[in-house]
């Protein structure tokens, strides 16, 4: 960062690839040097741009960097604060592993939210070494978005009941290259039939739109059923396939 640098783009330390490719900044080399003083002498105003795997988590540290170095009026954050979908709209028990955030409804078939990808996210721990993000994290964001816009905008007209949500099929075709920067995820509901609150059924398009392009589109059919309707079947099946395993291995023991 120099004094000629009037904007400039952070990203989670799982980007680097894409930061060095694109001129962008790390979480941690950003934060390295501003503890240093390197942007002590820095004309500004500068503003900085929170991209994929930079929370409030980071920004609160850049955020106290900035102050202590008494860099406020030169180093400007740029963040966007929208908040995760809870736990209970996307059946996740750890909040590093939620791709929806800031859920709206735009008409009656219709929803949007932003993808949020956090840094220590269970589809990049493993490996994310491309300059783009994997497809699987587009896939598996358009199945979240699926779950909270079914949980938040159809079951919870009936509270008193936690409904499993089943997918049928799930059809994707990737167009264009995700990047760790702002990207949306827009819902519109094809078909559906909710007469019946025990058995609901979905037939939905996700698309995820970044930069004016869908980069993936997810056709998903898919159903939410009441407790009680599925239990049978699931345990019945379970025990089959066990006894299978089991025949199977004792044949060939």
């Amino acid at each position: 960062m120099s004094s000629s640098v009037t904007s400039r783009l952070v990203v989670g330390d799982r980007f680097r690839d894409f930061a060095d490719a694109v001129g962008a900044d790390t979480f941690s080399r950003l934060a390295r040097s501003l503890d240093a003083g390197d942007l002590d002498t820095v004309d500004g105003p500068v503003r900085v741009v929170t991209g994929q795997g930079v929370g409030e988590f980071e920004v609160s540290y850049l955020q106290d960097a900035i102050h202590r170095r008494q860099l406020d009026d030169r180093i400007v954050l740029i963040h966007s604060a929208d908040r995760p979908a809870p736990r209970q709209e996307l059946h996740k028990a750890r909040e590093d592993n939620v791709l929806v955030a800031g859920l709206t409804r735009v008409d009656d078939t219709t929803y949007e939210a932003a993808l949020r990808l956090h840094d220590h996210n269970e589809l990049l721990v493993d490996v994310q070494d491309r300059v783009h993000v994997q497809g699987m994290v587009a896939v598996e964001a358009a199945r979240q978005m699926l779950v909270a816009v079914v949980e938040r905008y159809y079951t919870a007209r009936w509270p008193q009941q936690r409904y499993y949500i089943v997918l049928n099929s799930m059809n994707t075709t990737f167009s264009n290259f995700l990047f760790p920067v702002g990207a949306t995820l827009r819902l519109t509901v094809d078909e559906s039939e909710v007469a019946e609150p025990s058995r609901l059924t979905f037939r939905t398009t996700v698309e995820v739109q970044q930069a004016g392009r869908i980069a993936a589109a997810v056709g998903i059919d898919a159903a939410a059923f009441a407790p009680g309707l599925l239990e049978e079947k699931e345990l019945r099946r379970a025990k089959g396939a066990v006894a299978s395993t089991m025949d199977t291995a004792l044949a060939t023991a």
